[in-house]
């Protein structure tokens, strides 16, 4: 009798977890979504790279993140951002005049964070040279724009 529960159970509880395989699926009716538009894509890139740069500060300060890879971490996510934006401002400028193509000013410097002047060459407070960052700005841009979904994921 006790092998009988036993095995009853077992039966039990086996086709409890199978139920979802043998479910029918309510989504696979749904119609598809609607695409989504560049510049929400651009959008969700920026807030993500935020959200990636806020957690590697706490990691730092929780003692889970050393200072090198925190600062592997943050150039990553800052280049992210910038670049999210810089698409972001180019889209809003071309609707605002057209479409031209202007040239790639960054705001903020991608390691210190200081605000750059409009043709400067070298951040004012670290004196990074911004060459490097504006190209490599340049490179994502041109990937965001071609691909953008894959540029989030």
């Amino acid at each position: 009798m006790t092998v009988f529960l036993g095995a009853l159970m077992v039966i039990v509880a086996g086709l409890y977890v199978a139920a979802p395989f043998f479910r029918r699926d309510a989504d696979a009716d749904a119609p598809l979504s609607e695409p989504v538009a560049p510049a929400e894509l651009l959008d969700r890139q920026k807030r993500e790279a935020y959200a990636a740069i806020k957690e590697a500060e706490f990691d730092r300060q929780m003692g889970k993140l050393s200072d090198a890879d925190f600062e592997t971490l943050t150039e990553k996510y800052r280049l992210q951002a910038l670049a999210a934006i810089s698409g972001l401002e180019a889209k809003s400028e071309s609707a605002d005049r057209g479409a031209g193509r202007n040239p790639i000013r960054l705001a903020f410097c991608a390691t210190c964070g200081h605000k750059l002047p409009t043709k400067a060459n070298f951040c004012p407070a670290c004196g990074r040279g911004i060459k490097a960052d504006r190209e490599l700005l340049r490179v994502q841009m041109g990937k965001a724009l071609q691909d953008p979904i894959a540029q989030i994921g």
